[in-house]
């Protein structure tokens, strides 16, 4: 059967293209400009090309570099048009900026276009009001709300700024102002189901918070009053406070001041597993947390509650009248073989305490100072090398 004319015209095409491809295989190979696209990167440099790109170049003002990028903005911004004009245009780019979700470049077109110096309020309010939205996509809620703040000023009826302002105190937590946002814009639409759901909203919250805010302002309120009782416990007992690093209160008048520094530096944050610090009994009697130091192994134990009327014997008879101490490697430390010191920080001087004395009177000595809302002693077993070697070097420091 005869082949027919479209059969015949299909075996000339391919033969034409078998030809082409031998002809362009025997031609010599060159080597391709440096510049020049390829099949890898011909997408990749055609983005760069302002016509088609969805974004500008972080340096697109170096125009040597970007002249296509050049002309085009001489084009779009041209020197003759008005600040009303280069306000607009700016406004146009922040908004595609916005659209592709760029919104650093957005609130940065916004900004230039509200620098051109237009008159026209509604033009700058809707600059602010748009910068905001950016502001606020970008977390920058705080700068938002002074943005759509402004705007109102030049628009008070700009219903979007009124809109945004309402957002922008939600997000802060300002519900007050949130719901005072929402009564202007109400005005203007009052029969907006959003916005009045959003009131709603807000002054729900506006009451919660009040309450929590009264309820924190009784707690903070009886805080203070045993906060005062403390104080006033305190200083009954002539007892001195002293901060870490700071100079010593023993005058009345600063035993207050030196108590607040006390609370603010609270003993949490020496020790963060226990919380303890000193407080007030149902008997109003102090009860202290109490250090105990043996510098000889580098050891201490911390005693969260010390009753103001115990005894440091109490104490040790209670640590180590049946058991020996695991770092106790001679048994040294036993109730009637240890040595009970406090320092005099003022001197760096040691002071030899009898155990059978009660805390209290021990704290009300005029040469202790309570040194961080904790009481601490050293404790040094009796006859031994160590603790003679140790007061030799404290009594010399003293001295020094």
């Amino acid at each position: 059967m005869a082949a027919s004319k479209e059969e015949k015209i299909r075996e000339m095409i391919e033969k034409m293209d078998k030809e082409l491809d031998e002809w362009m295989e025997s031609r010599p190979k060159r080597k391709p400009d440096k510049d020049a696209w390829t099949e890898d990167n011909w997408e990749e440099e055609m983005k760069k090309h302002p016509a088609f790109c969805s974004e500008a170049p972080e340096d697109v003002d170096n125009a040597e570099k970007y002249p296509a990028w050049a002309a085009l903005q001489a084009i779009k911004y041209d020197e003759n048009d008005t600040p009303e004009e280069k306000a607009i245009q700016y406004k146009d780019e922040g908004n595609h900026y916005f659209k592709l979700k760029l919104y650093k470049k957005a609130t940065i077109a916004y900004t230039i276009g509200l620098q051109q110096k237009c008159e026209k309020p509604e033009v700058n309010a809707i600059l602010l009001t748009n910068r905001a939205a950016a502001h606020f996509r970008l977390g920058n809620n705080r700068t938002a709300l002074g943005d759509v703040t402004k705007a109102k000023e030049l628009k008070p009826d700009h219903v979007k700024a009124l809109n945004r302002g309402a957002l922008c105190c939600m997000e802060l937590k300002l519900f007050a102002d949130a719901v005072s946002w929402c009564d202007e814009l109400l005005r203007l639409t009052p029969e907006d189901k959003t916005i009045q759901q959003l009131r709603a909203k807000a002054d729900k919250l506006k009451r919660s918070q009040e309450k929590d805010r009264r309820k924190a302002q009784a707690q903070e309120k009886k805080q203070k009053a045993q906060h005062n009782r403390l104080l006033q416990a305190i200083k009954s007992r002539g007892i001195r406070l002293q901060m870490p690093d700071s100079p010593d209160s023993s005058d009345e008048d600063d035993v207050a001041e030196s108590m607040d520094r006390l609370q603010l530096a609270s003993l949490e944050a020496s020790f963060p597993s226990t919380g303890a610090k000193v407080c007030l009994d149902e008997n109003d009697c102090l009860v202290w947390p109490v250090m105990f130091m043996y510098p000889e192994y580098m050891e201490t134990d911390f005693i969260q509650e010390f009753h103001e009327e115990s005894r440091l014997a109490d104490h040790l008879d209670a640590m180590f009248g049946s058991e020996q101490a695991p770092w106790d490697v001679e048994g040294k430390y036993k109730p009637d073989n240890i040595e009970v010191y406090f320092e005099e920080t003022s001197k760096s001087k040691l002071h030899k305490v009898t155990p059978e004395m009660m805390l209290k009177d021990i704290l009300s000595d005029p040469r202790y100072r309570v040194l961080a809302g904790t009481p601490s002693f050293i404790l040094l077993p009796k006859a031994c090398r160590f603790t003679e070697e140790y007061l030799r070097k404290a009594t010399a420091a003293a001295v020094s």
